[in-house]
């Protein structure tokens, strides 16, 4: 694909119009988005714990740095969901001089097993998505569809289920991508640079668990990392010494 061409697909693929106008509710937005912050940061400093964390969490040392395989053993221990609940690894990466935009897939040894619902972009669907209607998970697009995926970018764009070279999900063969998406993670940094990548099931054996975290600690090799926890759905965040 040509330079220029990838580059008009990405400013698509992030909701950009192609076009040097600037939208004159930026500024607006972003008081709204720091207000926003602000409350959530307040509500979460007044969260209660329940019963079942304060006991499975009773005298355990948050401060504390475990062995990758240490804490898979002691995630899975703590878990207290009764449905079977899934492992995340919790990345907080320190500030890069480059503002880049961190996002992208990871193929893992023993895939992820989410079950997400996957659609393929065509001329039926962004009128479905016009009317409201939007019945997927992942979306994917060739790069021949990504200029008319550009009437709903803003609507897709909030939601992250604008496809994006970045993040695998603008492909020539779309069917060939939604089958290899069972082994594959998604990824993507917040504002606060944390990242939040599905690692395994707390039913899993505790070694294919280390397997997926080391290939994403690998794959992620270039970023400077402030903590690495792994956790379950409901649990203690255990930190990795990396």
């Amino acid at each position: 694909m040509e330079k220029a061409k990838k580059d008009k697909i990405e400013k698509v693929a992030e909701g950009n119009p192609v076009s040097d106008k600037t939208d004159s509710s930026n500024s607006i937005n972003v008081v709204k988005e720091s207000k926003r912050k602000q409350r959530l940061q307040k509500a979460t400093k007044s969260k209660k714990r329940s019963r079942k964390y304060l006991s499975v969490a009773s005298g355990f040392d948050k401060m504390r740095k475990y062995s990758l395989e240490e804490a898979v053993e002691l995630v899975k221990k703590t878990s207290y969901s009764k449905f079977d609940g899934t492992i995340s690894l919790d990345i907080n990466l320190s500030k890069s001089k480059a503002d880049e935009s961190i996002r992208g897939t990871l193929k893992l040894p023993y895939g992820v097993e989410k079950k997400e619902k996957i659609a393929v972009a065509n001329d039926d669907l962004i009128e479905e998505v016009k009317k409201g209607k939007i019945d997927f998970d992942i979306l994917l697009a060739t790069p021949e569809m990504m200029p008319k995926l550009a009437q709903i970018a803003k609507i897709l764009g909030p939601k992250g289920l604008m496809p994006n070279p970045k993040d695998g999900t603008v492909v020539d063969d779309p069917d060939k991508a939604q089958k290899q998406m069972s082994e594959m993670a998604r990824y993507r940094a917040d504002a606060q640079r944390n990242l939040h990548i599905t690692v395994g099931k707390v039913s899993w054996d505790a070694k294919k668990i280390a397997e997926n975290v080391k290939a994403v600690l690998k794959a992620l090799t270039k970023y400077k990392k402030n903590t690495v926890t792994l956790s379950a759905t409901m649990g203690i965040g255990v930190k990795i010494d990396i």
